[in-house]
């Protein structure tokens, strides 16, 4: 049995008991210890949260302008990687003689990259 179940338990048998203060006691701790549960499960979805985002981290290389991870020529959006720790493809919108652009369908970012700026940071997808 878990812990609520047990002051719940406890509970029954003071309310048996018919001890007035008691019961009051025993409901009072009943409220306390589903305050700690609830917030012990919040704190470990945060830990997971957060191992989500170290982990993320760990894969994400920067090559000006953008985020790519080893082994994806595909880039990522910068906004969303600093701002909100989000790994989010870039889509190739086109290219024209001196320009690339390249948008974000999750914060709505567009980013024109010139070809020359490609060349001289050394960004490794072929565009």
């Amino acid at each position: 049995m878990d812990i609520v179940g047990n002051v719940k338990e406890i509970a029954d048998l003071a309310k048996k008991y018919n001890d007035i203060e008691f019961y009051r006691k025993i409901v009072h701790l009943e409220g306390e210890v589903m305050e700690l549960t609830r917030a012990k499960r919040e704190a470990e979805q945060r830990v997971e949260e957060l191992q989500r985002q170290l982990t993320l981290k760990a894969k994400m290389n920067f090559k000006q302008p953008f985020y790519y991870q080893e082994g994806d020529t595909v880039p990522f959006c910068p906004r969303c990687f600093e701002i909100d720790t989000r790994a989010s493809h870039l889509v190739f919108v086109f290219e024209n003689s001196e320009d690339v652009r390249w948008d974000c369908h999750a914060c709505k970012q567009t980013f024109m990259v010139s070809k020359g700026q490609r060349q001289r940071h050394q960004i490794t997808p072929e565009w």
